[in-house]
């Protein structure tokens, strides 16, 4: 029978904890502790986030804005009328929103997600004649209490996507489009 010392079982008690440690160290190591880290193009990615988020398309965004904001009654355009009242080829987009206020109101929600690049700056020539339209002194005149949204309104752009939002909630609801375009 051969007896061990307690001196023998203390060092064997603590040569286990310093593995136990080390292992739970490099496991650290290895794993991380989440957060933020970088996806293959070296952009700044969250932890169990997907390294590029798809962005939603122009009647999901503007689904949301119609549930976080009460807007006018909206006339949606189709295909023919972008094309016979503002001079933009539907084919030329991937995906549109095209909504805009009675006769009344001044109020506006485009988006327009330009199918080629190459096609983005005519579009938001099309785009800017809108704008200029609404804002030209006859149409201030028809609508003084609107005056001020209108003026205020400019075009954003945001990768292929060309947006403009003619509202007393304006940035509230570029906020949204914003988020929506990145996928949010």
């Amino acid at each position: 029978m051969i007896l061990r010392s307690n001196k023998e079982d203390v060092m064997k008690k603590n040569y286990l904890k310093v593995i136990g440690v080390a292992a739970l160290t490099a496991m650290l190591c290895i794993t991380g502790c989440g957060g933020k880290g970088t996806d293959a193009s070296g952009a700044d990615t969250e932890a169990g986030q997907e390294a590029a988020a798809t962005p939603l398309k122009a009647s999901e965004i503007y689904e949301k804005i119609k549930g976080a904001y009460t807007l006018p009654d909206m006339y949606e355009a189709d295909d023919d009328w972008l094309m016979n009242y503002y001079g933009i080829d539907a084919s030329m987009l991937s995906d549109y929103v095209f909504a805009e206020a009675d006769e009344v109101h001044a109020d506006r929600v485009i988006i327009l997600n330009v199918a080629d690049e190459a096609n983005v700056s005519t579009v938001e020539e099309k785009l800017g004649a809108v704008l200029e339209q609404l804002s030209s002194p006859e149409m201030l005149d028809y609508l003084p209490d609107q005056a001020d949204i209108i003026k205020a309104a400019s075009i954003k752009k945001q990768g292929n996507a060309l947006y403009l939002v003619i509202s007393s909630d304006a940035d509230g609801i570029e906020e949204i489009i914003k988020n929506g375009l990145m996928g949010k």
